[in-house]
């Protein structure tokens, strides 16, 4: 039976990425076991075991030692490790098609990777993810995905196996598009990144796949130099498994031979040199198998190789026998694997058909049928919980996105609310500030205002007083003036009387028998009287002749004030005729005409009138 190279893809595709081999399981769970390794070293074993068991399909195994990561982990606080424990459970769940329980796996990686910076956790967690659209078949999003994520793995050195791992799901992509250009683009990173990071299994895996992207061009020219570049790379992963003994893993081993093998039987001639080499691969894969679970279709295709070798030597009933071998073998695996079961009914069918065994024929074709309609209804199932997953992650994703631009626009509305806010504190503080400036300004102007009130009082104040010290300095100018007015009066009269007794004397000189000491002593007598009057009148009443002068009707003349004078002090009429030198007679008409200028009748006495004038 000769398997098609598309056929050896789907079965290499699924069954990669395989870590240590069987034998070193044993002593990863002696290592685990012992009190004196590390934590460090303890998550180490804890993904290879993961891994291995994983890739084999063991998925209890590995699920057991997911569970033992998580809970180290979690105690630990050790992040990256918690997230590498929930990618490996999230890809176990999609490895057995549950992908309803994947998103809250994702969902959990990515909660905690928002708790922490660590980049190795956020890497795995973007893997999960990547890994998780990969098997809806959403190729499309899943290159966005490896692009974006790439750059990240590359600045860390430590993953270059992650690196590796996500260039062959690129790879594995293109292949399933027949590109074959990207698809040896990225199968060929693979091989380099694989080498530069140790592990032999993924260079095994990455070696097969450059076995697949050389077969492209074969397939269309059919040049045995593009095949034997493909058995080439065939031959470079068997070769790993001695090599490097005990660092790939039995059952990589195996798939390796098996595309040798099958790689092999595309030759258009197959010498004896290339049918021992074969027949030495089926018979090193059917040992393997031996020892390792969930192999049923590796053996299968080996018996199915050794069926076609037999048809080519017309040993019909040697073919017939590893038919039914690889049939029986395929029906212990629940559930079949019908994709190989299929290929070996079909050749049972036509091995019947031309041992003109219609029966049988006609048996097999309907179990061709038969497989055929399970594989399809098996594939409808896939496809419909793929489906449901695919709607579920696109309403999720609808859901985020739509929370996402929520979020965005309450942040955009929150950032013109803050906006405004900001505006508003500064206006606020602007008119804070215009209303601390006017008020300022308003107090300094009142201050101001205040200052010149005050000034102004102050003027005034002083204008005021000034004025009364003006007002003062006049009336007391008026009052000297007044006191010399009075002064001059009282000399006047004085000067007036002497000048009267001087003519008096002189008269009676000329009388030989004057006393002139008698007269000297009465002129002095009447000089120190009218001292005293003098001084009487002007410490009491500077204003006297002011006074009587305003109250005249006619005008006074000196005699007239010295008369109002002597009147006013209180002199009768003898004593001013005596003062005067005159006779009473001479008094009395000088008061009749005084009352006639001031306007007095004949029964208002110049006494009381110059007492009641200055007592106003």
């Amino acid at each position: 039976m000769k398997l098609k190279g598309s056929f050896l893809y789907f079965l290499f595709f699924f069954c990669t990425l395989f870590p240590a081999q069987d034998v070193f399981t044993d002593d990863l769970k002696n290592r685990l076991n012992n009190g004196h390794t590390s934590v460090a070293e303890k998550f180490k074993i804890y993904n290879e075991l993961t891994e291995y068991y994983r890739v084999s399909d063991q998925y209890p195994a590995a699920g057991k030692y997911v569970q033992q990561q998580l809970e180290l982990a979690q105690k630990e606080r050790n992040y990256a490790e918690e997230v590498k424990a929930l990618a490996q459970n999230g890809i176990i769940k999609l490895n057995q098609s549950q992908y309803d329980k994947v998103p809250p796996i994702i969902d959990a990686a990515n909660a905690i990777v928002q708790k922490t910076n660590d980049k190795t956790a956020a890497l795995y967690a973007t893997y999960l993810n990547i890994y998780y659209n990969n098997a809806l078949g959403e190729f499309e999003h899943t290159i966005k995905l490896i692009q974006k994520t790439l750059p990240q793995v590359e600045k860390l050195p430590s993953e270059i196996l992650l690196n590796a791992k996500l260039n062959y799901l690129l790879y594995g992509i293109y292949t399933e598009w027949n590109d074959a250009e990207n698809a040896t683009l990225y199968a060929k990173k693979a091989v380099e990144l694989a080498q530069k990071s140790g592990n032999k299994n993924m260079l095994s895996s990455a070696y097969s796949a450059m076995a697949v992207c050389y077969y492209f061009p074969y397939e269309k020219t059919g040049d045995l130099k593009d095949l034997k570049r493909v058995i080439e790379m065939c031959k470079k992963a068997v070769l790993l498994y001695h090599q490097f003994p005990g660092q790939v893993s039995a059952h990589a081993h195996a798939m390796a031979l098996l595309n040798l093998a099958n790689y092999n039987l595309s030759y258009p001639v197959i010498t004896p040199e290339i049918r021992k080499e074969i027949q030495e691969n089926t018979a090193e894969i059917l040992t393997l198998t031996q020892h390792t679970t969930l192999n049923q279709g590796i053996q299968a295709g080996a018996l199915g190789i050794l069926s076609n070798l037999a048809s080519r030597d017309k040993n019909d009933a040697l073919s017939e026998q590893y038919l039914l071998k690889a049939e029986q073998i395929l029906l212990t695996q629940k559930p079949v694997y019908y994709h190989v079961m299929i290929n070996v009914v079909q050749d049972l069918a036509q091995l019947y058909a031309k041992q003109n065994n219609y029966r049988k024929a006609f048996e097999y074709q309907s179990k061709v049928a038969e497989y055929s309609h399970k594989l399809f209804d098996e594939g409808q199932a896939e496809t419909a919980k793929r489906l449901e997953a695919q709607f579920q992650s696109q309403r999720k994703e609808s859901e985020l996105r739509s929370l996402t631009e929520k979020t965005a626009s309450l942040k955009k509305e929150k950032l013109l609310y803050i906006g405004l806010g900001i505006i508003g504190l500064i206006g606020a503080f602007f008119m804070f500030r215009s209303y601390h400036f006017k008020l300022r300004y308003s107090i300094e102007r009142e201050k101001k205002l205040d200052t010149e009130k005050h000034d102004a009082e102050m003027q005034i104040k002083l204008q005021r007083e000034e004025q009364a010290r003006l007002k003062a300095e006049q009336e007391l100018l008026t009052l000297q003036q007044q006191k010399l007015q009075s002064e001059v009066l009282a000399s006047q009269l004085h000067i007036q009387h002497k000048n009267e007794v001087l003519q008096q004397l002189q008269t009676r000189l000329s009388d030989t028998d004057i006393n002139i000491q008698h007269v000297v002593k009465g002129e002095n007598r009447i000089d120190n009287d009218f001292e005293k009057i003098r001084f009487t009148i002007q410490e009491l009443h500077p204003d006297f002749f002011k006074n009587i002068n305003e109250r005249a009707k006619q005008k006074l003349t000196a005699l007239d004030l010295k008369y109002c004078a002597y009147i006013y002090l209180g002199m009768d009429t003898k004593q001013i005729a005596h003062l005067l030198n005159v006779e009473p007679k001479s008094v009395r008409m000088t008061k009749y005409r005084l009352k006639k200028k001031f306007g007095l009748d004949e029964s208002t006495a110049l006494e009381s009138f110059f007492q009641g004038v200055f007592s106003e």
